[in-house]
């Protein structure tokens, strides 16, 4: 009796997720003007000071001229952002937390502080106070659409998904040239099953930004999922063409030519994948369910080895090696493996465990 076999396919969707990064607020030279009469030289110098040790990345020494200029004026705003860009930077969440608070508290609309926040509470894991943070920031200035991607990400890492898409058609309402919002929306009308809309967010991705080797990759899942395996390769092919070593796409493609019955192109785009990445578990089990189509029973079970070694959880690795082995006469191996794969999660394995002779083990 053969079993279903379970091919296992990395599917890229969001990559692009805009994350906290270094910004630096050097004061205009008419906010320059405006604050010569009420800013003391000392702050004045001991803030440029800062500023020029921040863009040299020298974070102790921003650190010491921001604070020096605070002292020289305490209601110095942009000092206190900009020693907590330097304190983000050195990772003193705390005390750069509370410097952002300061920027707040003498500018309440300083959407950046908002923003600068969440970034920290992002590395500190708080989602609560990384989507509150964010959401201010948002408030403060709805028309950023980094900010709208921003939670957006957040939201669709959380399977929020109609959250996330409030926010992607926010953005694309705003910005109709903003690549990534289709991309990522594309995604969530794939996993919704929404092929159609999804491939129509893909190839908009890929009109807008033709070197998205992310948007090609998930046009081909797309197609493939919903059976236009040769349209699903030519998308693969274009994201190989924009970056040779990327090993998930050789390995998508690998997979739609496998359900396409193109045996000995799986193959090898599996051994195209995993000259790039050796270490892949996921092509291993892949070629082994070609080999396992091919009747190559030992080779099978080889490639699941190396999978199991990669990954000691991969539990559709062990369902895969338990088919070869009951083709094998090998029962109680193969009623070992169903075990250890039912135990791991896979139905599939769980159903033959139980209704064949596995029992006498």
């Amino acid at each position: 009796m053969l079993k279903h076999i379970i091919l296992a396919s990395s599917l890229l969707f969001v990559t692009t997720g805009i994350f906290c990064q270094e910004d630096v607020k050097v004061l205009s030279q008419s906010e320059v003007e405006a604050l010569k009469s009420q800013l003391p030289l000392a702050a004045e110098t001991a803030y440029n000071d800062g500023i020029a040790a921040l863009q040299a990345k020298n974070y102790t020494l921003a650190v010491d001229k921001f604070t020096e200029a605070i002292n020289a004026y305490e209601n110095f705003e942009k000092a206190y952002f900009n020693r907590g860009l330097a304190y983000d930077a050195l990772n003193k969440n705390e005390n750069a937390i509370a410097d952002y608070k300061k920027t707040i508290e003498l500018n309440k609309d300083n959407a950046e502080a908002f923003y600068k926040m969440s970034g920290v509470y992002e590395k500190l894991g708080d989602k609560e106070n990384t989507l509150i943070y964010l959401s201010k920031a948002i408030t403060a200035s709805p028309t950023v659409v980094d900010y709208l991607y921003k939670r957006s990400t957040i939201y669709f890492q959380d399977n929020d998904y109609e959250n996330s898409l409030k926010d992607l058609n926010e953005i694309i309402k705003q910005n109709p040239s903003y690549a990534f919002a289709y991309n990522d929306r594309g995604s969530i009308n794939r996993l919704q099953n929404k092929l159609d809309d999804a491939i129509a967010d893909y190839k908009k991705a890929t009109l807008l930004d033709k070197s998205s080797k992310i948007a090609f990759n998930n046009l081909g899942s797309a197609y493939r999922k919903k059976g236009d395996y040769d349209l699903a390769i030519k998308a693969f092919d274009a994201a190989i063409a924009l970056d040779k070593q990327f090993y998930l796409a050789f390995n998508n493609r690998g997979y739609a030519r496998y359900e396409k019955g193109d045996y000995d192109g799986a193959l090898a785009d599996f051994d195209l994948t995993l000259a790039i990445k050796p270490d892949y578990a996921f092509a291993y089990n892949n070629k082994a369910s070609v080999l396992l189509k091919q009747e190559k029973w030992n080779d099978v079970v080889k490639m699941c080895d190396k999978a199991i070694q990669l990954d000691a959880n991969y539990g559709s690795a062990y369902y895969n090696r338990g088919i070869a082995y009951e083709m094998l006469r090998n029962p109680k191996q193969s009623c070992q493996d169903w075990s250890k794969a039912a135990e791991l999660g896979i139905e599939a394995a769980n159903s033959y465990y139980s209704n064949s002779e596995c029992y006498k083990f």
